[in-house]
């Protein structure tokens, strides 16, 4: 077992009830390679991308030893939300819709933050407390750095920590 799952293992099993580890999608459970679809703009632009199986299986994993598990990802438009729920519907029936977060950058009713890097906290400030053992889990290392900086009591990992 790799040290950070051995770390958030310890956490589950010491702060039953208190560990919330909040997964990015694009990249980090959902490939990012090309496909069929060229443009991000096109419909089923995130419904076709590659399942990292690995770390799906280690986020499901986690969910089934007692962590709240989340998806927090960001896309474009509100309209890309529906493919991102299709995928994650398919990919990852294990966590609850209610522990999904999908952030559409561009439309009028998103939180406002001074930059990508930082509008991820925005959005963790609803969901946690400072007595929360918080993991994001996000393969943008300014995004991951951004959100600690603002909420310097979370825990920042790389999706390639999961990866043997």
């Amino acid at each position: 077992m790799l040290e950070i799952e051995k770390r958030i293992f310890g956490d589950i099993s010491k702060y039953h009830g208190k560990v919330k580890l909040f997964w990015d999608m694009d990249g980090t459970c959902a490939s990012m390679e090309m496909h069929m679809l060229q443009n991000k703009t096109d419909r089923g632009f995130f419904y076709c991308k590659r399942p990292i199986k690995t770390i799906i299986n280690k986020m499901e994993k986690f969910q089934k030893s007692g962590a709240e598990t989340y998806i927090l990802s960001f896309c474009g438009y509100n309209y890309q939300k529906e493919d991102k729920m299709k995928w994650l519907q398919k990919y990852c029936k294990f966590i609850a819709p209610d522990n999904i977060i999908i952030i559409p950058r561009k439309e009028n009713n998103v939180k406002k933050a001074e930059s990508k890097q930082t509008l991820k906290a925005q959005y963790l400030r609803d969901y946690v407390v400072d007595s929360d053992i918080v993991y994001m889990i996000d393969d943008n290392e300014s995004v991951l750095l951004g959100t600690k900086e603002e909420l310097p009591f979370i825990n920042i990992v790389s999706p390639i920590d999961f990866i043997e």
